[in-house]
């Protein structure tokens, strides 16, 4: 079985980042935890693509 290591490929990096995203939506993970995890890809993946704030807030209460 080989590793993928996820600094070498953005793309891996930004869907796992949000698969810990959909954690975090569904109360699976603290916030604190979520946004630690974003800090540290903070220089391969664009933090902006990511929710911030109440984590049960929906795209359609934003708008």
């Amino acid at each position: 079985m080989s590793n993928i290591d996820i600094n070498k490929d953005p793309e891996y990096c930004f869907a796992a980042l949000k698969l810990i995203e959909q954690l975090f939506r569904d109360g699976k993970i603290p916030e604190y935890m979520f946004h630690n995890i974003l800090k540290d890809y903070a220089d391969i993946v664009d933090e902006s693509k990511f929710i911030k704030g109440n984590h049960n807030q929906t795209k359609e209460d934003t708008i």
